[in-house]
């Protein structure tokens, strides 16, 4: 039915389409052409293209290009106007029926020019630096934007790449996102404005390497705060902002291949080497069985007759991994629907893969420098992202315009995970095989408006549904004594050490918002507008999860790849004997968790202006939150209720920003406010995880509370011209009560969180961008940052779960001490309408604090990271486009060390290999 649904929805989309290009194409004059800048030869991309006398104007596109559609046949004057240039008006264009016009223009900088007497019927684009850069420059907070335009140029194939490449942030562990120092917790990612949640379950943000760049129109990063952003956050508000309709109508086809020098070609474990294992969407397959479902606890002795029917062999498939691929469609237009009436429309259907092999050590070790395991490590990864697109937006005029924008995404990966080597606690040497199939699925719909009430008021409104699911159905895990002859015995040191684990998430996250825009008609008060609005936020989450276990009585000697032909239904008894193993399923009751959140905010923002000069910005949101976690604990059994543990208040949040106006080129903005942090879901509940055989667990904390940050910016920034920038920032924070990843004193490693006593951190960043000359640019940042957190003797008194920091006073976790980006290009036109970009990046952080010892152990510390890539794009018309990345051609080692007094160990080791990839795409 949900299919049927979606396909009528799709056939009426393009029935109106259809119908709009048939009942409204007039065969009237157009005039056409490309805007350009004098100076650099480079495209103007958002300039107002219109006839002399009329009051609305069009946009240019991406390419520059503008369309001035349904004209007569005559003369007109063509007028362009762009902030910051010479307004151009060409006389004497002259326009005949049912033919186009061309007329190219150059346009050339100016100080004094603005757009206040033109209304651009359509849209500024904010997909390039330049117009980005115009946007940023009128700004009262502290943001930075990269665009599609420098997404693609740089080769940045999904949004995690983007961000990394903004001054202040990195990406911890191909996962977590810091910003200034300040990780996951800290920060929030929005959808076009709209909170969304993580599809990853230890997460709060959702991983930004699921977002491919071709839907992306825009990546902001805001590091001020202001009240009307969702009040839990310090670091950063990442704002993803989709593609919507295009200028122009088009249809893009493109087809996608990578090589990777350690994984293309060579050995590669996987499983179920099917079409749905492919193209990532195994979930329903891989499912536990629906007989063993309906059972509270599965124990095979119990069911004699029922046969297990997992899905998932034990051993995997060893083939030669292929080269990665990927293909790509899209298409849009724009129909004039006439009185100032027009209808949009863009689609996108994305599929990529990615075959990844890593080999390296993987170890921790105590106080004595003893290892409590040591292992060789190999894994083998397919990873999948499907991605579909859809935006419609409808102008009924010059007051008011709409748009709805649905957007799916599917992620998946299957790892195998090979450990071989020494744990403390087990005699002889031990190999470990995890075999894992994880598949996250996000679909979200939003709706959002704005009328222009009059001249004084504007109305805005936006409201958003996200469903996530992810899923690990049936992780399979064997471990064996290493014979050492190439035959290995089944490890039986605990039921667990040979099981299946199953693991479903589901949240939905719905959210609101409205406000009002009022401005100030009277010039001559300081008053200048005023802003007030209403946010409301639920969202909530269900996570099941249940390992199955074995209990082996039979005693071969075999090879890794035998495992099913004795761990199979036919040997199924009662685990006792030399001829059977049972499957046994002992509850644990924090295995299951609920938890959900409520937010209703309202917020005022005033905006004063004194001498066109000094701008004030002051605000206060008002927040109230509340979170309830819905555990049990260890002791519980299956039809216990549920414990809850609430979370709740009301938060005054406010914000200053002060912004002078040195000259039309340089500003300074002073910025000070309030904010909190909220712990994650997963961070409160009591659920137990690993990553691998016999490493170290982690665990939630009930007990946790809300953290308050307090935040201070100062930033100079000056723009020599549009696409040029230099800015410093200087940035303070102090944060009460942060949440921090603590070990327990146990036996086996084990990790909790807990609010520690505070922590402050500061630093500057650095921001220049620069062309030289019409071909050739480059940009750079950097940053420095200073962390520390304290914990107490206090705080370790009165921990719930015991615990021992060896360094009661150290970095935060993942803050790296420095973070630079550089990138050059040159490009060199072979036509007017073909040209070739080079592209050159490099990036590198400071060694950053991954784990936090105790017990006296060492901190664990991921060193510093160069990497290199370069980047060719071609242009061959107006028609095909052929890109070419060379990735991490370093290829450093990817090292982590344990670090005591008068000695560093390695934690964990390995290397990525180098990428090369090919995209070609076809414009129709």
């Amino acid at each position: 039915m949900k299919s049927q649904a979606t396909f009528k929805k799709a056939f009426f989309t393009l029935l109106l389409v259809s119908f709009s290009a048939i009942v409204f194409a007039q065969g009237s004059g157009k005039i056409s052409g490309t805007i350009t800048d004098k100076k650099t030869g480079e495209v103007i991309i958002g300039a107002a293209v219109k006839i002399s006398g009329a009051t609305t104007a069009v946009p240019t596109d991406t390419a520059g290009r503008f369309v001035l559609p349904n004209l007569t046949r005559g003369k007109y004057i063509v007028e362009v106007i762009f902030y910051n240039y010479n307004t151009q008006s060409i006389s004497n264009i002259e326009v005949l029926d049912n033919q186009t016009t061309t007329l190219n223009v150059t346009l050339e900088e100016s100080s004094s020019q603005t757009l206040s007497q033109v209304v651009i019927s359509g849209k500024s684009n904010k997909e390039s630096a330049v117009a980005l850069n115009l946007e940023r420059q009128k700004s009262t907070v502290i943001v930075q934007k990269i665009g599609a335009q420098e997404l693609s140029r740089k080769g940045l194939s999904n949004v995690g790449e983007g961000v990394s490449r903004i001054a202040g942030v990195s990406i911890v562990g191909n996962k977590n996102v810091f910003v200034r120092g300040l990780g996951d917790r800290y920060n929030n990612t929005t959808l076009n404005g709209l909170p969304i949640p993580s599809t990853n379950p230890d997460l709060k943000l959702i991983p930004l390497d699921i977002f491919p760049t071709a839907v992306v129109k825009n990546i902001g990063v805001t590091k001020s705060y202001s009240p009307e952003l969702y009040g839990d956050f310090s670091g950063g508000s990442i704002d993803i902002v989709t593609k919507d309709y295009p200028v122009q109508g088009f249809f893009k086809v493109g087809l996608s291949s990578g090589y990777n020098s350690i994984t293309t070609g060579k050995d590669f474990y996987t499983t179920d080497r099917t079409a749905l294992n492919y193209f990532g969407f195994d979930r329903a397959h891989r499912s536990l069985p629906q007989a063993i479902d309906k059972l509270k606890v599965y124990e095979s002795v119990n069911q004699p007759n029922l046969k297990s029917a997992f899905a998932t062999q034990w051993s995997p498939e060893l083939l030669s991994a292929p080269v990665n691929t990927g293909f790509s469609f899209a298409g849009g237009d724009l129909y004039e629907l006439g009185n100032g009436k027009r209808f949009g429309f863009l689609a996108h259907l994305g599929y990529k893969n990615d075959f990844t092999y890593n080999g390296g050590i993987s170890a921790i070790y105590n106080a004595q420098q003893a290892p409590d395991y040591l292992y060789h490590t190999d894994k083998y990864s397919l990873t999948t992202n499907t991605s579909a697109l859809l935006n419609l937006y409808f102008k009924a005029g010059n007051k008011s315009n709409y748009s709805i924008t649905g957007l799916f995404v599917n992620d998946s990966r299957n790892d195998i995970f090979d450990q071989q080597g020494f744990k403390s606690d087990l005699s002889g040497d031990i190999y470990a095989r995890r075999n894992s199939y994880v598949q996250n699925s996000l679909s979200t719909g939003q709706f959002a408006g704005t009328n222009n009430l009059n001249e004084s008021f504007m109305l805005k409104y936006t409201i958003g549904f996200t469903n996530i699911t992810g899923s690990t159905p049936d992780r399979v895990q064997n471990s064996f004594i290493d014979n050492k002859n190439g035959t290995y015995s089944f490890l039986k040191f605990n039921n667990s050490d040979n099981h299946r684990f199953f693991a479903d998430l589901n949240e939905d996250d719905i959210s609101a918002n409205i406000s009002v825009d009022y401005f100030s008609r009277n010039k001559e008060v300081a008053f200048e507008s005023l802003q007030f609005g209403f946010q409301g936020r639920y969202k909530s989450r269900v996570f099941n999860s249940r390992q199955i276990e074995t209990r082996i009585g039979l005693n071969p000697t075999l090879s890794l790849d035998q495992v099913d032909s004795y761990l199979n239904d036919n040997n199924l008894g009662s685990g006792e004997d030399a001829q059977s193993f049972r499957y046994t399923e002992s509850y644990y009751a924090p295995n299951d968790y609920e938890a959900d959140l409520l937010i209703a905010a309202s917020f005022v923002n005033f905006n004063f202006e004194f001498n066109n000069r000094l701008k004030l910005i002051a605000g206060l949101r008002a927040e109230y939150s509340q979170q309830n976690t819905y555990y049990k604990s260890g002791s519980q059994t299956y039809d216990s209720p549920f414990k809850i543990k609430k979370l709740d208040g009301l938060d005054l949040l406010p914000a200053l920003t002060l912004k002078h106006t040195l000259t039309d080129k340089a500003n300074v903005l002073f910025a000070v406010s309030r904010t909190i942090s909220r712990p994650q879901f997963v961070e409160s509940a009591p659920f137990r995880y690993n990553v691998g055989f016999g490493i170290a667990e982690g665990e939630g904390n009930p007990d946790l509370v809300n953290s308050s940050n307090y935040n201070a910016d100062l930033k100079y920034e000056f723009y020599p011209s549009n696409a040029e920038i230099f800015a410093v920032s200087v940035f303070g924070k102090f944060i009460d009560k942060p949440i921090e990843l603590s070990q327990v004193n146990s036996a086996d490693p084990l990790f909790t969180y807990m609010n520690t006593d505070k922590a402050a951190l500061g630093g500057v960043e650095l921001e220049y961008n620069r062309n030289l000359g019409k071909n050739m640019s480059f940009g750079f940042n950097g940053s420095y940052i200073y962390s520390n957190i304290a914990v107490s003797q206090e705080t370790i008194d009165n921990s719930v779960k015991p615990i021992a920091p060896t360094n009661r006073s150290r970095p935060l976790f993942g803050a790296s001490p420095y973070l630079i980006n550089f990138d050059y290009s040159y490009k060199h036109k072979w036509s007017a309408k073909s040209n070739t970009t080079f592209t050159l990046t490099y990036n590198v952080f400071g060694k950053r604090l991954f784990v936090a010892g105790a017990q006296q152990a060492g901190d664990i510390y991921e060193m510093p990271v160069n990497t290199l890539d370069f980047v060719v794009n071609t242009k061959l018309g107006n028609k095909i486009g052929l890109d070419l990345n060379f990735g991490n051609l370093l290829n450093p080692t990817i090292r982590f060390q344990q670090e005591y007094t008068k000695n560093n160990l390695t934690y964990n080791q390995y290397k990525r290999g180098m990428n090369v990839s090919v995209n070609l795409n076809y414009t129709f």
